[in-house]
């Protein structure tokens, strides 16, 4: 897996998204070696959370690089994503999203996580 730079746009295998914030600070020659040498910045945690490489699905300086199909960007449901010369558009279930106008994002992963069944009764 290549670096990832301090900056970057991040998603977890999780489905959150935050930002790279550091790798660990602790030398190799340390007594103490922890597997989790990564640090992210998540949205409604005061602290960077520290994790694991393999955690991180995806990274990129680009937002609409992290979105992946199924996801909902500013309220719209993901159905594709497109190639273009100039760049990757998001083709949204009512029009497309401009990787300028990304707002918010909430993963496939995060809802899936959130939805509730209703089950019909008998």
């Amino acid at each position: 897996m290549d670096k990832i730079e301090v900056g970057e746009w991040v998603r977890t295998v999780d489905g959150k998204f935050g930002i790279f914030d550091r790798y660990s600070s602790r030398k190799s020659s340390s007594l103490y070696k922890s597997p989790f040498n990564c640090f992210i910045k998540l949205q409604n945690r005061k602290t960077s959370l520290q994790c694991h490489r393999n955690y991180i699905k995806t990274h990129s300086k680009n937002k609409i690089d992290i979105v992946e199909v199924g996801d909902y960007v500013n309220g719209k449901y993901v159905e594709k994503i497109e190639q273009y010369k100039s760049g990757k558009s998001i083709v949204a279930l009512i029009g497309i999203i401009d990787k300028k106008d990304i707002k918010d994002i909430v993963s496939h992963e995060q809802f899936e996580s959130v939805k509730y069944n209703f089950e019909e009764e008998e």
